[in-house]
């Protein structure tokens, strides 16, 4: 059991690209919850020194009493048959839970941008877009037509497979049919949008980029503190399809 108990973490760290320190309590806290079930009261996985651990409360004469349970022993014959599979699928939910928290609280106060795919429409309403964040981090995004301009909405810009830069709106964890997931919303219209692209085309980390004004489908205004080459400029106009003005004022 210890040594199924330590593939599991080896297996979960790996997959899911977390620690051992982060993927451990996830499982102690699936095995708890399962083995709960299975024994009728409350139980408590604890693994430490490369040994697990498993301890059962129980009321006796209106006492709680602790026991320490042998799984091999002790887990009837009927759950053992159905144990792992069960236990890694409690494991998986847990997990998932838990990457999707990481990954929240790692992005939640990202002000960037993400270059995507479009992999559906749904007419009238959305963009559903294979999203690249961050550490090459990717999520399956929505980006509302709302927050498309009218000049982009009927072009051939966001047909099926084309590839976008969108500003990342908003980013929650949320649940869907019980398995956690991250929402993450995008928009074409912020004026923080081109700022980003160019700051990203750059890749100057002493440039300072500002949009004051932007009236998405016409013109952004920028200013820089430095000089820019009309060449980038350009490349921003050609994905924003609408003219960018860049003033550079020197610093004072």
């Amino acid at each position: 059991m210890n040594s199924e108990f330590h593939n599991i973490i080896g297996e979960f760290v790996e997959k899911y690209e977390l620690t051992r320190e982060q993927v451990i309590p996830e499982i102690e806290r699936a095995f708890s919850m399962m083995l709960s079930r299975w024994y009728k009261m409350e139980v408590i996985t604890l693994y430490s020194g490369g040994r697990l651990q498993v301890f059962g409360y129980s009321k006796v004469n209106g006492c709680y009493e602790l026991r320490e349970f042998d799984l091999l022993r002790d887990t009837p014959k009927k759950d053992k048959l159905r144990g792992w599979n069960t236990i890694k699928r409690e494991i998986e939910k847990s997990m998932l839970s838990a990457v999707n928290r990481e990954k929240f609280y790692m992005h939640r106060n990202d002000k960037t941008i993400g270059w995507g795919s479009i992999r559906d429409i749904v007419p009238g309403n959305k963009l559903i877009v294979r999203l690249e964040l961050a550490g090459k981090f990717a999520v399956y995004a929505e980006c509302p037509f709302s927050k498309i301009g009218d000049h982009e909405r009927q072009t051939s810009a966001f047909a099926l497979g084309e590839k976008r830069a969108f500003w990342v709106w908003a980013i929650h964890p949320v649940t869907l049919n019980g398995t956690p997931r991250l929402s993450v919303i995008l928009n074409r219209t912020s004026k923080n949008l081109p700022a980003s692209l160019l700051k990203e085309k750059m890749q100057d980390k002493e440039l300072t980029v500002k949009c004051p004004r932007r009236y998405p489908g016409r013109k952004s205004f920028l200013t820089t503190n430095k000089f820019i080459p009309k060449t980038v400029i350009l490349a921003v106009e050609n994905e924003l399809h609408e003219h960018v003005q860049v003033t550079y004022e020197k610093a004072q």
